[in-house]
């Protein structure tokens, strides 16, 4: 792509972008229904993934060999991006060149996936600057979490085509996480998943419930409320998990997802492990558990605790966008279609 075109059309997409409106919810915001939604092809074995880091910098070299090696594991060869080696303060690079990597590596065909290296913080930052129509007509899996979370997000809502909220190159692709991975992103088959025995899983509202999937990291999830990039919720299984949160800053992002009539919208709520989201200082706090039985358990929808996603060594990969149902009475969550082509 030529440079000089694509920060020109950057730019003005950024110029056309509004003002934060607190005022404006996310259904007047976004499109009531996606019509048409994309799906990216399967992967296969010998497939090239690009690599990338679309947040926060690498600042370990040795971890580009490290998820090289991970992703031979699975059968996939790695393209390293440029953004894996370059810094701008916390970032990896400027807004405009992380959009812009991540533009190449859907535009070029010998890229088959797209895998983040880490979230760390900053994808928000590009979401203007990504042509989704060019996106969605070179529809591939892009897999991440945590920061990704906006990414997905916006993929949904912009693009029309589902991405994968899954394993990044930091993480420990153990063979629970990779059976996921390849079940998901190799297989055309519905694929059950169920909380392992020896989980956190409990129940906060019995029930079962179908809806298509939309959700990942809940601080990420909870900033884009007020933006286009927020799709519309009504009928969705929403799917949120955190790290390193006190209760009362969950408290404060479930409220914010409340009061925006989000969590009066979806069909059913799956919480995946917390991380290290306990109080410091207990007696002059409410637990986690206390803060999600607040406000998921009156909202007359299942919601269960303990799904196994996140910033955990296990993890399932789930397709934003596909339709699910899921069982909070033994946490289980059942893709009804196929998310790949």
């Amino acid at each position: 792509m030529d440079r000089r075109k694509f920060i020109f059309k950057a730019g003005l997409a950024a110029a056309s972008i509004p003002l934060l409106n607190s005022f404006i919810t996310a259904n007047e915001s976004t499109p009531l229904l996606l019509q048409n939604l994309t799906l990216p092809k399967a992967l296969k074995k010998g497939d090239t993934i690009g690599v990338i880091a679309p947040g926060g910098a690498v600042f370990n070299n040795n971890s580009i060999e490290k998820c090289k090696k991970k992703l031979d594991t699975v059968g996939l060869n790695m393209v390293a991006g440029k953004t894996l080696t370059t810094q701008h303060g916390y970032l990896s690079d400027t807004d405009e060149n992380r959009a812009k990597e991540i533009m190449e590596m859907f535009t070029n065909p010998n890229i088959k996936g797209i895998v983040a290296m880490r979230g760390g913080s900053g994808c928000a930052r590009v979401l203007p600057f990504l042509d989704y129509d060019l996106i969605k007509q070179n529809c591939k899996p892009f897999i991440g979490m945590s920061d990704i979370t906006a990414l997905l997000t916006a993929f949904y809502t912009k693009a029309e085509m589902t991405s994968f909220h899954g394993p990044v190159g930091y993480s420990t692709w153990t063979d629970f996480t990779k059976k996921y991975f390849t079940k998901t992103l190799f297989s055309k088959k519905e694929t059950e998943m169920l909380a392992p025995a020896k989980s956190n899983f409990y129940t906060i509202s019995k029930g079962i419930a179908q809806g298509e999937l939309i959700g990942g990291n809940l601080t990420v999830f909870s900033q884009l409320v007020g933006t286009p990039y927020l799709p519309h919720m009504h009928g969705k299984l929403l799917f949120m998990e955190d790290i390193n949160e006190e209760p009362y800053r969950i408290d404060r992002m479930l409220m914010q997802l409340k009061l925006a009539g989000i969590l009066s919208q979806v069909n059913g709520i799956i919480i995946g492990e917390c991380r290290k989201c306990d109080p410091e200082e207990p007696e002059k706090s409410l637990s986690l558990k206390q803060v999600l039985q607040d406000h998921l358990s009156n909202l007359n929808i299942p919601v269960f605790y303990g799904a196994k996603f996140g910033h955990i060594k296990d993890k399932w990969t789930l397709p934003v966008g596909i339709k699910a149902e899921m069982n909070a009475d033994i946490g289980s969550l059942k893709l009804l279609e196929p998310a790949v082509i």
